[in-house]
């Protein structure tokens, strides 16, 4: 991008024209063209800047007040038109369509850089940032934000408020303004939780997952994951060790399939099977990642179990994962163990290294670097065999519950398709569904329940086309 066309968007940027600064820079777009990091977070604040409610008034400021000792009393005052700094909902909706476009023709890895990158600092000098526009010093709260789940939050961009030009006097230099911002206050919802989704930042959760899975599609290796979004999972505050807190993305991914709304359940699943892709890296601590996901399903309704589990890709990683999720919250639940109260805790730290010497691995997470020993990659998560699949289908400790059923459902399937996929398959497996037994179990463990009637039918049928192939 040349200096006259970045001067031209950031002119229009500071004078409040959001919109025809975007025109502009859709105009440009192009697979050779490079948006700056700091524009590309200024789309970013736009995109996510909350639409004002429909009781209050944008904030205008007039840059030439008339001064009240000039003109006629008699004669109507021409004043210079009012500018509006706060964007608007047009401009946001016009900012999240461009982003949407920016990660379908650029590569990830360029627009990766005006995402949150703690302890990083890879912008050139001619790409630093030029504070004289208001959305241009607002966005880097963008830069600042721990990671990119932080953005996404409700609240996190608050509104701005331009002071009153009494209050402007002798402060206005070189054309910079004077600005402020309002704390987040909503009525009634002081005692609310924010949520991890604010409702005008959909499209960014769009884009970031979009951005993701053209990363992980552009990757090579025996592990199919996005090494962008492994990034953006902080590292151990020692240096050393695993990644493992994913905690926010986590509670993005329960939100989106806690929605009505199809498109955003989907999303979360999208996003569920981009963080499955870095689980089972060699820089990421699959068992933390495991027992975090189990945590959320124990304490989840039956419809969000349902949800999840039915969501999962029909990928031999993705099938693994699953397989091993169901068993381990099926092994909580037969252990008769309270899995609501239990928490994932994260590993002892390591003792911290030398001051200066242990940098964060953020340019190259070498797995030859991680700790093999507690390593996992697709291969390494093996099958069980039938019967301990047939013990978990049967045992119920004195309890059921839809959710229970449900995994036990999700569990079966799951076993019997990577049976299916399997270039060997288990001789006790396929004598189970041939001789009549998986059937009985089947009819045993999902009879007795009313709720259950529609899933047992479902699965006897599978059991005798399972017992055919």
């Amino acid at each position: 991008m040349t200096r006259n066309q970045r001067g031209l968007v950031e002119t229009c940027f500071e004078e409040g024209q959001y919109e025809s600064g975007i025109a502009v820079l859709e105009q440009l777009r192009s697979e050779n063209f490079k948006p700056p990091a700091s524009l590309v977070r200024q789309l970013f604040y736009i995109a996510l800047y909350p639409p004002l409610p429909s009781l209050d008034h944008v904030e205008e400021r007039d840059f030439n007040p008339a001064s009240p000792s000039k003109g006629s009393p008699t004669k109507p005052k021409h004043q210079a038109p009012k500018m509006t700094f706060a964007p608007s909902v047009n401009a946001s909706e016009a900012a999240q369509r461009l982003l949407l476009s920016f990660v379908r023709t650029n590569t990830p890895a360029s627009l990766f850089q005006a995402l949150p990158q703690p302890r990083r600092s890879n912008e050139s000098p001619f790409e630093g940032d030029d504070h004289d526009s208001v959305v241009a010093k607002e966005s880097l709260c963008i830069k600042d934000a721990k990671h990119c789940w932080a953005i996404l939050k409700e609240g996190f961009v608050p509104r701005i408020k331009i002071s009153q030009p009494s209050l402007l006097a002798g402060k206005k230099k070189r054309g910079k303004l004077i600005i402020d911002t309002e704390e987040y206050v909503e009525e009634n919802r002081s005692n609310s939780v924010l949520a991890p989704v604010a409702e005008y930042a959909w499209l960014v959760l769009r884009w970031l997952v979009e951005l993701f899975q053209r990363d992980e599609s552009l990757t090579s290796g025996d592990v199919k994951h996005s090494p962008l979004l492994l990034l953006q999972i902080p590292p151990p505050r020692s240096g050393t060790g695993l990644r493992w807190e994913v905690d926010t993305p986590l509670d993005i991914v329960f939100y989106c399939i806690s929605q009505g709304q199809p498109q955003r359940r989907q999303l979360g699943l999208e996003l569920m099977a981009l963080l499955i892709g870095i689980s089972l890296t060699a820089d990421f601590d699959f068992n933390m990642f495991l027992e975090q996901v189990t945590s959320r399903l124990h304490s989840a309704s039956p419809e969000i179990v349902q949800t999840f589990m039915s969501g999962f890709h029909l990928s031999h990683s993705a099938q693994l994962f699953k397989l091993a999720l169901c068993r381990k919250f099926l092994s909580d639940e037969s252990g008769g163990r309270n899995p609501t109260s239990r928490r994932p805790k994260p590993q002892a730290r390591a003792v911290r290294a030398a001051r200066g010497i242990a940098p964060a691995r953020e340019e190259n997470l070498s797995s030859s670097s991680a700790n093999d020993s507690s390593a996992f990659s697709a291969s390494k998560i093996s099958m069980p065999p039938t019967g301990d699949i047939v013990h978990l289908l049967t045992a119920s400790n004195g309890r059921t519950s839809p959710a229970i059923l449900t995994v036990k459902k999700e569990f079966l399937i799951s076993y019997a398709y990577l049976q299916q996929m399997a270039e060997q398959r288990d001789v006790e497996w396929q004598q189970l569904a041939t001789d009549g037994r998986l059937e009985d179990q089947v009819n045993s463990v999902f009879g007795g329940e009313s709720y259950a009637q529609q899933d047992r039918d479902a699965l006897i049928s599978l059991v005798k086309v399972w017992a055919m192939n």
